[in-house]
């Protein structure tokens, strides 16, 4: 049945609505009438991708996308699309191709051009991507994305100043991205501009958004954040962040206050972590339920800024760490059956965090160590990572005791006996090197060439952990010179 233009624009406009309204499968139908007609044909075909995008069927709407182009190869958004749809799926070098098809048929689309940048981004031709970001920017210089993109680019390759120039410059488009400010602090701390990099630091997402833990003591308790007050006579909560690792680590600043203060410290703690700090001299808890009074609270990761203003320095590290004799004896009669030095290895960290590739490292990389006559190597690799034992045929020459160690609900609890009785412990940037750190075992620490804020403190400030060396990378990407360096360490000390 024919039908007038005006009608034709009102249906299209209906179908928006109703998708813009979320009522997706009304506006499917809608579409798929309006695609019998040639003059909304190819919007509607187009559309339907998109609403596919939305309910996240990709596979679907990449068909529809592949349908438009059939009729109209040139069609803009439809190769766009693709390119976004390729970019989300991983497929980078067919998200490329389509972001390069976009830019023959119009060199200014300014998503072509930063999502190109991206592409380049994800797949580390960080020098392209820097070129495709700045071409975005020429399009619109207050364009936040490529700013934030350059930023964490320029921080990659250590290049501070610049970094700092692009989040500055996002700041100065969006004064609310506030959580830009903790991309700053690692810059500063990179440049070892502390006083600068604390107060950033205060910027972190567990700081700035009321939710979680901190909207809980917040909901339950009337109570101050505190800022450096007299705790004398007062009760006060520290509250674990982030990372089992950044626990651990921080712990130290808790032994502090109890100097400092006649004070009544209680430590949240994560709950597998809780026998960890056990036999300090605090309150540990993992439930809100266990305290019913507070005078002050505070986050755990602002405790070193608020020492460092105080002392310009960093607290000794204490091993608060005790291990179970139970567990002790069954290790000790595990390892005596090694003959020659034992080395415990670990490489791989969370492998959600966002910046996993910057600290965890392919066992493979490990092949020459591994090798290394007259050393019992152990691996204290737990779920993800330790299947690369087996794809890399290093079952013979690597203990794999991932179906050994820390079974129960103590993270760990094997994994601190183990690390007191081996000879040496090599990890990349996980919580090993920190229990390792804490228990004053040697320990090798690989880390990538921009490694996390609080290692370039520690090269500048050797505050942390005084039995702990760092091999670094020399650059972007280059472990073999890391292994090559851990190779000779092992040599000089084990022969």
């Amino acid at each position: 049945m024919p039908i007038d233009k005006l009608s034709l624009e009102g249906e299209v406009n209906k179908g928006i609505k109703l998708f813009e309204t979320n009522k997706l499968e009304e506006s499917i139908k809608l579409f798929n009438k309006l695609r019998e007609y040639k003059e909304t044909k190819i919007f509607s075909t187009f559309f339907l991708g998109i609403i596919q995008i939305k309910k996240k069927q990709l596979n679907l709407a990449k068909d529809f996308f592949f349908k438009v182009l059939e009729l109209d190869k040139n069609h803009e958004d439809s190769n766009l699309n693709l390119g976004l749809v390729y970019l989300e799926e991983k497929k980078f070098d067919e998200a490329k191709n389509y972001f390069e098809k976009v830019l023959i048929i119009n060199q200014k689309n300014l998503n072509a051009l930063y999502h190109l940048g991206l592409v380049f981004f994800f797949t580390k031709e960080l020098d392209k991507s820097v070129e495709f970001l700045n071409k975005s920017i020429a399009v619109n210089k207050h364009h936040i994305h490529s700013y934030v993109t350059l930023g964490h680019i320029f921080l990659r390759k250590k290049e501070f100043d610049h970094a700092i120039k692009n989040y500055n410059k996002v700041l100065e488009i969006d004064p609310k991205r506030i959580r830009t400010n903790f991309n700053l602090s690692w810059c500063y701390f990179a440049k070892s501009d502390l006083d600068m990099a604390f107060e950033k630091y205060e910027f972190r997402s567990e700081k700035i958004s009321p939710t979680g833990i901190h909207k809980d003591v917040v909901e339950k308790y009337s109570s101050e954040e505190w800022n450096g007050q007299n705790l004398d006579g007062k009760t006060i909560l520290i509250i674990r962040e982030q990372g089992y690792g950044d626990n651990i680590n921080f712990f130290r600043y808790l032994f502090w206050l109890k100097e400092k203060y006649k004070v009544n410290i209680v430590f949240f703690s994560h709950k597998k972590l809780e026998y960890l700090f056990k036999n300090s001299p605090f309150k540990i808890i993992s439930d809100l339920n266990s305290i019913n009074h507070i005078d002050y609270h505070r986050h755990l990761l602002s405790l070193p800024g608020i020492y460092f203003k105080e002392h310009r320095g960093f607290p000794k590290n204490i091993n608060y760490i005790k291990i179970s004799n139970h567990i002790n004896s069954k290790w000790e009669e595990r390892l005596k059956n090694f003959n020659g030095p034992i080395i415990a290895l670990n490489w791989q960290g969370d492998h959600r965090y966002i910046y996993d590739d910057m600290r965890s490292i392919p066992l493979s990389n490990f092949k020459n160590i591994l090798n290394i006559k007259n050393l019992n190597f152990i691996s204290l690799q737990k779920n993800f990572g330790s299947e690369q034992i087996k794809l890399n045929n290093y079952d013979k020459i690597l203990t794999d005791l991932s179906n050994e160690i820390d079974l129960n609900n103590n993270a760990f609890e094997d994994t601190i006996s183990i690390l007191s009785k081996v000879n040496c412990v090599v990890t990349s940037d996980t919580a090993i090197a920190h229990l390792a750190g804490v228990l004053d075992v040697k320990t090798y620490l690989l880390l990538s060439y921009n490694p996390e804020w609080r290692w370039y403190v520690e090269l500048k400030h050797k505050c942390f952990y005084p039995n702990v060396n760092i091999i670094q990378q020399p650059t972007f990407g280059d472990w073999d010179s890391v292994f090559k360096e851990l190779e000779l360490k092992l040599r000089e000390n084990f022969f």
